[in-house]
């Protein structure tokens, strides 16, 4: 009886603890959809130009640097969110506020 006790008490605290989400918390996971939604529209266009001929089809000279460099920029945004989830998981909350300062600088404004 006290083990049934016990075991519904430790469910409804985990079912419960998304409602003592911070607000390290809640800045986190505004960042993160904002990273993940402008980073599904960042990919290179999936259809080729049509050509007729022998027309070549050109391209813009660092065209894919700039893709690359984005797609880089958004996977350290990405990871610096994971870093700083430990952190608010630890109650270091001054820390984690600081590190979602410095992705919310190289990260795309929050989509509604």
């Amino acid at each position: 009886m006290v083990s049934k006790i016990l075991l519904g008490t430790a469910f409804a605290l985990v079912l419960s603890s998304p409602g003592f989400a911070g607000p390290c918390t809640d800045r986190l996971a505004s960042l993160e959809k904002s990273i993940t939604a402008k980073q599904e529209g960042a990919g290179p266009a999936m259809d080729a130009p049509a050509t007729t001929g022998s027309t070549m089809p050109s391209s813009t000279p660092g065209q894919g640097t700039n893709v690359t460099a984005q797609s880089q920029g958004y996977n350290q945004a990405m990871q610096m969110i994971q870093q700083a989830k430990q952190l608010d998981q630890q109650g270091k909350e001054a820390e984690c506020m600081d590190m979602a300062t410095k992705i919310n600088a190289m990260a795309p404004p929050a989509t509604k």
